[in-house]
């Protein structure tokens, strides 16, 4: 028997009239089955509560465990009107196509939980019986949809009325010939498909809005229902072989879905991508924002964006139709270049959603960086003093922390009006103000500590992160306009690596073509950090196009490395794969104990390859071929050990 005794208080809304305490035993019994045992203490807290309502709708399986047998199925939801009915029908009639379940035992009751909420809960345990084998294999086939569409169905009378509007209703002319298609396509094609296509297009149906459906002909909608089908269950395939790299299927297809209009062509497309973590999103702004930047004259057709993201797959399907803004058709070309370079492009584009980043003011700080910039300005001609640090981010905005050091000069401006007389585009936040020590004993020394915030949106790179580079040097440009010149006392660095990868983006130039965004995860992945401002450019962009190269082509058959060398380096660039071979490089490497001015590493992730790439500045050839030596044997030392 389940234990009852961390379930709370039940209050039933009906007042039996004989055995109160049986009804609560069967309350108290399906909570137990239903509910995680530790989701209740014995003095309830607001989180356990927060939690508890998190789970709801929350559904519930006892598997049959030989046939014939009985199979139950329990809900527990926030209550509204006929929700017992539509899980009863739910359960009976759609876990078994074209077959009403024969239904042994219900049980359905609305009740309370006092010291939980003051809502009212229903609870129903739906018991059913299951004659053999195949028909247990079709029920747990699709339970895994049924349930998704359940829980839709507990949540939104909307959505209930609309499943059962598909299933159960007599359909219209467009969903009969659909159901017709993909029948057809289930027989033709067994191998490819099975009668979990019809759960596919119910799916399907009632997911997306009525005017998609309206606007477009049954055999379109057929073709979408099927290619998504064949595109989430390859992904599950692909998924179980290889669970930590990204995968994605791509549809493109020349159509006229509008049979009011033959004559316009657009481009349709479907793509499927599994995704790697929680939180991930790939919506239509990242796949039009794709699509665009290799074909710029095109647009969205409007209402034609689909989306279906489960929630218990980690496989999101994404439906567009684009055409050009000059009203001409696709090209071959065209559409060979989309299917060459959009599926790269859209794994570049998944956005990771996070929570902002918030930093409490650490006061002591402050007030040691006042003292720090206090000490710089000794003098009338010293020009201001200035400390620029990442405060956060909002869902809208990213703050900076400043910190202002400067001799109050006869005829200066308050920090206020000079933000007023800057026209400056950043939103000035006043803290404080103050006096830190006078110069000749009479100028003032003023500490001024504000925040500025500028809208986020502006630094968002083409994979979502947000470059505090750009977005700091944003600010610096901004406060010279306002404060005219002054001396950034925490950004010399910065500007130093900003002025090497400036260098390297000269020296690339229009010649070679680059994904800006790589060439910053590149630069920025270099190690030491020191030499991302004392590295000589032309040895960066050496070892950069070798990435490109790589990239594209591929490494040499039977080898995993790319290796050139000069005169006054050497440049080396590995995918590891095995983890004995990078502990086997990286021991070697050690032995010849660089100075960190000698050896520089770059570890970046491109496509769902990772690449490990080191530039060795030395100019004697004894040395360099010592070293080259040293690390081919590396190398290839683990690949010999395994045979």
């Amino acid at each position: 028997m389940a234990n009852t005794s961390f379930i709370p208080e039940i209050v039933l809304c009906f007042d039996p009239e004989n055995d109160h305490a049986a009804h609560i035993n069967v309350v108290s019994t399906l909570l137990a089955k239903i509910l995680p045992k530790d989701l209740f203490s014995e003095k309830m807290t607001t989180n356990e509560k927060e939690q508890f309502q998190l789970l709801l709708p929350r559904i519930y399986s006892i598997p049959c465990q030989k046939t014939p047998g009985k199979m139950s199925f329990c809900f527990l939801a926030k209550y509204r009107s006929n929700s017992f009915k539509f899980f009863f029908e739910m359960i009976s009639q759609w876990l078994v196509t074209g077959k009403r379940l024969n239904v042994v035992l219900i049980h359905a009751i609305d009740f309370q939980m006092p010291e939980v909420s003051d809502e009212i809960f229903t609870l129903s345990d739906v018991t059913i019986l299951v004659e053999d084998d195949e028909e247990l294999r079709q029920i747990l086939t699709r339970l895994p949809i049924i349930e998704a569409e359940i829980i839709l169905g507990l949540e939104s009378t909307y959505y209930a009325r609309h499943i059962l509007e598909v299933k159960d209703l007599p359909p219209d002319e467009k969903t009969a010939n659909i159901h017709a298609h993909i029948t057809f396509l289930a027989k033709r094609l067994p191998h490819a498909f099975d009668q979990d296509l019809l759960i596919e297009m119910q799916h399907v149906l009632v997911m997306c809005k009525e005017e998609f459906k309206a606007a477009r002909t049954s055999r379109h909608l057929g073709r979408i229902i099927s290619i998504q089908y064949l595109f989430r269950r390859a992904l599950r395939t692909a998924m179980i072989e290889n669970p930590v790299q990204r995968h994605l299927s791509l549809k493109l297809f020349r159509s006229h879905p509008y049979p009011s209009k033959k004559e316009k062509s657009v481009l349709s497309i479907l793509v499927a991508v599994s995704f790697l973590r929680n939180k991930e999103l790939l919506e239509k702004k990242h796949l039009l924002r794709a699509i665009q930047n290799l074909i710029p004259e095109i647009q969205p057709v409007e209402n034609s964006f689909f989306v279906d993201k489960r929630s218990m797959e980690s496989i999101c399907t994404l439906y567009l139709e684009v055409e050009r803004t000059d009203g001409l058709l696709f090209s071959s070309e065209e559409i060979k270049l989309l299917r060459e370079a959009l599926p790269k492009d859209l794994k570049a584009n998944i956005e990771y959603l996070m929570h902002p980043v918030f930093m409490p003011c650490n006061e002591e700080e402050i007030m040691r960086n006042i003292l720090t910039l206090s000490n710089e300005v000794r003098y009338l001609r010293d020009i201001p003093q200035v400390i620029i640090n990442f405060d956060e981010q909002t869902h809208l905005h990213l703050s900076f922390s400043i910190i202002l050091v400067r001799v109050l000069l006869p005829g200066i401006s308050t920090s206020v009006d000079l933000f007023k007389k800057g026209n400056s585009s950043l939103e000035y936040i006043f803290d404080r103000s103050k006096h830190v020590g006078y110069l000749r004993k009479k100028y003032i020394k003023e500490a001024l500590v504000f925040q500025v915030h500028l809208p986020k949106k502006r630094f968002l790179r083409n994979d979502h992160s947000i470059d505090l580079y750009k977005a700091r040097h944003s600010v610096v440009t901004d406060l010279s306009t306002v404060l005219g010149e002054f001396r950034d006392f925490n950004g010399g660095m910065i500007s130093k690596q900003n002025e090497l990868l400036n260098k390297l983006k000269d020296l690339l130039g229009d010649t070679v073509k680059y994904d800006e965004c790589l060439l910053e995860n590149f630069f920025f992945s270099l190690m030491p950090v020191t030499m991302r401002s004392l590295l000589e450019p032309e040895a960066l962009k050496t070892l950069f196009q070798m990435l490109l190269n790589t990239i594209e082509h591929g490494f040499s058959t039977n080898c995993s490395y790319r290796i050139q060398q000069d005169l006054d380096f050497i440049f080396i660039l590995v995918s590891i794969k095995e983890s004995q071979q990078k502990e086997e490089l990286h021991r070697t490497l050690l032995k010849f104990n660089l100075h960190s001015t000698e050896l520089a590493h770059v570890t970046i992730k491109a496509h769902d390859v990772s690449y490990e790439g080191y530039i060795y500045r030395c100019d004697e050839p004894s040395k360099q071929q010592q070293f080259l030596h040293a690390v081919q044997l590396a190398l290839v030392k683990p690949l010999d050990k395994d045979f």
